[in-house]
């Protein structure tokens, strides 16, 4: 995990996009950030945020790095929904969606989450940020980042729950759900929408 902010062997290139963690009044953090190919900048954090701020903070951070809205994910479980409304073709991050590899994930965060622990493990992955946000980013890498008890019925991986982060880290993980969430554009082919087939 240490290596992550070490890799200088990893090269900015290829596809931008920004992964954003969003947050109002509360005790979560609004972070955000953008990606060039498999390095990461930490641009956003914010204790405290409107509606109105995470809006203006995200559009100049687009324009500053040239980067188009649809290389744009967000959680889209409260927040996101408000933000797609302003902020045109971003992708909205909905973690209990079906994984891609249905057989092999239980939901989307789960294989995305697993995507990222493949490029830490590898190093393939480079963050840059401030030496208190490492501390954080470490420690919720390494207290968060597990693997939930396999499902015996489906033998599916799963990454442990938000509620089990929340009490082990004694606060919420936005550095990691920001960095899952910019493992959408690795997982979903082309980083399009993810379809969901109607039933019936």
């Amino acid at each position: 995990i240490l290596d992550l902010f070490e890799n200088t062997h990893v090269k900015p290139e290829g596809r931008k996009i920004i992964s954003a963690d969003l947050a109002m009044q509360g005790r979560d953090k609004f972070v955000g950030g953008h990606f060039h190919g498999n390095v990461g900048h930490v641009d956003i954090e914010m204790p405290k945020a409107t509606g109105r701020s995470i809006e203006l903070a995200l559009r100049s951070l687009k324009e500053e790095k040239k980067i188009p809205n649809s290389n744009i994910v967000a959680d889209a479980d409260g927040l996101g929904s408000y933000l797609e409304s302003y902020i045109k073709n971003i992708k909205p991050f909905h973690g209990g969606r079906p994984a891609i590899k249905k057989r092999e994930y239980a939901n989307l965060k789960s294989e995305c989450a697993f995507k990222l622990a493949e490029l830490i493990n590898k190093r393939e992955l480079y963050i840059i940020a401030t030496e208190e946000q490492q501390e954080e980013i470490a420690t919720e890498l390494t207290t968060c980042l597990k693997r939930q008890s396999v499902d015996k019925d489906t033998m599916k991986k799963r990454l442990i729950t938000k509620e089990k982060m929340k009490d082990d880290l004694r606060r919420s993980p936005d550095f990691l759900d920001w960095l899952i969430m910019a493992m959408y554009f690795k997982v979903v082919p082309t980083g399009g929408p993810i379809k969901v087939k109607s039933k019936g």
